[in-house]
C-alpha cells in the first residue's frame, strides 16, 4: 500500500500499488526524468513481473488513468504503450456506446497533429466504455460530461480540456487520497454540486491532496476545502510544480502551506523554523507514501531513484 508522485517538474504522474491492485494515473514526464524508462519499467523488470494476456510482449498493470489528454499528463505515453498493457484505460474519449453527452470534442482539447495525442487516440480504439474504476472498494472515478462543459461558458471560458478532468479518490487501508486532475475553481464547485457521492467523501475527510491544476493561484478553490472534513486536508497538501512565470501568474497558492487549509499530521519538519509541515512540492524530489502504517501514512523525499525502487 504505496504511492509516488513523481518530480517531472511541470507535468504530473503518480503510481500506486494497493491491495492487489497497480494504478497508474497520469504520463507526464520532464526532461530528466520519465516515470515510464527510470522508474516503471525497472521495477517490472526486477520483479519479472507477468505479462497480458492481450499483449504478451508488454506488462501488465491494472489501471491506467489518463485524467484529461493534455501533454503534461501525457508525454510519457509512447514508452507506455511500447512496454505495457492496462487492463483498464480510463481516459475522457468519444467511443461507441458512450452516451453522447459524454463523447468529448477533440477539436476544443486541440493538439491534434501531437504524436502523443494521436498515441492516445489508437491506444483508446476498442475499449469499451464506461469509465470505470478498477477496484469499487478502494477507487472512485468522477467527471463532469463533456457536453455540460461544452454548453457551459464558465467552465469552457477556464478551459475545456482541464475540466473535464477525471477526479480519483483513493481510499487506501483506511487513508482518503483526493486527485482532482486539472479541474479548475469553476469546475471543482460543478463537480463536488454534481456528485452527492463525491461530496460524501469530501465529508469523509481527505488526508492527501495532490493539489488541482498544479496548485496554481488560478485553480485553487475554497469549495473544495470547505467540503471537507475540518474544511482542510488531515495529512498534506502535495504539489506537482510548475515553474512560476509572473506574467502566466503561474505561482503556486501560497495557502496549500498554511495551517487553515492542513492539520499537518505527518512525520515531515517544515522549513523556516515551523515545525510542521503542510505543503511539498515535488520540486524537492519523488514523494513517497507508505500507507501501511495505522496511525498515519510515512512520507519520504527520495532523489535517487535507484533508493525509490527499493521502496516497492
Amino acid at each position: 500500500m504505496k504511492q509516488v508522485i513523481f518530480n517531472v517538474g511541470g507535468a504530473l504522474s503518480t503510481y500506486t500499488e494497493f491491495d492487489d491492485k497497480k494504478l497508474l494515473i497520469d504520463l507526464g514526464k520532464s526532461t530528466d526524468f520519465n516515470p515510464i524508462t527510470d522508474f516503471l519499467l525497472p521495477l517490472y523488470n526486477q520483479r519479472n513481473a507477468k505479462k497480458s494476456i492481450y499483449a504478451t510482449d508488454k506488462y501488465f498493470i491494472d489501471q491506467l488513468i489518463i485524467s484529461h489528454p493534455h501533454r503534461d499528463h501525457l508525454s510519457a505515453i509512447t514508452d507506455f504503450n511500447t512496454n505495457f498493457y492496462p487492463d483498464l484505460l480510463t481516459c475522457p474519449n468519444d467511443n461507441e456506446g458512450m452516451p453522447e453527452g459524454h463523447k468529448i470534442n477533440w477539436t476544443l482539447v486541440g493538439n491534434e497533429e501531437e504524436e502523443w495525442l494521436k498515441t492516445l487516440k489508437q491506444m483508446l480504439v476498442g475499449r469499451q466504455p464506461p469509465l470505470r474504476a478498477t477496484s469499487d472498494q478502494n477507487e472512485f472515478i468522477y467527471y463532469l460530461h463533456a457536453e455540460k462543459v461544452e454548453n457551459d461558458k464558465e467552465l469552457t471560458d477556464e478551459s475545456y480540456c482541464n475540466n473535464i478532468s477525471i477526479a480519483t479518490f483513493l481510499i487506501i487501508n483506511n487513508y482518503r487520497v483526493f486527485l482532482p486532475g486539472d479541474l479548475q475553481k469553476v469546475g471543482i464547485e460543478r463537480i463536488i454540486d454534481e456528485n452527492h457521492l463525491l461530496k460524501n467523501k469530501l465529508k469523509g475527510g481527505v488526508d492527501v491532496l495532490i493539489a488541482p491544476h498544479h496548485g496554481l493561484q488560478s485553480s485553487f478553490s475554497t469549495v473544495l476545502f470547505d467540503n471537507m472534513k475540518d474544511k482542510k486536508t488531515n495529512s498534506l497538501n502535495i504539489v506537482s510544480e510548475k515553474p512560476n512565470n509572473p506574467e502566466e501568474s503561474r505561482d503556486v497558492d501560497a495557502r496549500y502551506s498554511s495551517s487553515n487549509y492542513c492539520n499537518g499530521n505527518n512525520n515531515l519538519k517544515g522549513g523556516n523554523g515551523v515545525e510542521k509541515c503542510y505543503q511539498v512540492k515535488t520540486s524537492r524530489g519523488h514523494v513517497f507514501i507508505d500507507y501501511t502504517n495505522r496511525n498515519h501514512p510515512k512520507f519520504e523525499i527520495i532523489t535517487d531513484v535507484k533508493e525509490l525502487l527499493k521502496k516497492f
